[in-house]
């Protein structure tokens, strides 16, 4: 999933856009935007193990 999520962050981005337009939650975009983000180096890396993916999420800077 690493391997490719990076790319649907910034869709992820226009929802929270699209929500708040609406004038609906953004919360699960927004988290499922940063969690998309935290992987933008794995780019292609399909054969990251999974520990290693979950492990940039506990060690994200945000």
């Amino acid at each position: 999933m690493a391997a490719r999520a990076w790319r649907w962050a910034p869709e992820m981005h226009e929802v929270v856009d699209t929500l708040r337009a609406a004038d609906l939650p953004t919360d699960l975009a927004e988290a499922t935007a940063q969690v998309f983000s935290c992987w933008v180096q794995d780019k292609g890396q399909y054969d990251l193990p999974v520990a290693e993916a979950l492990s940039q999420l506990r060690n994200r800077t945000t």
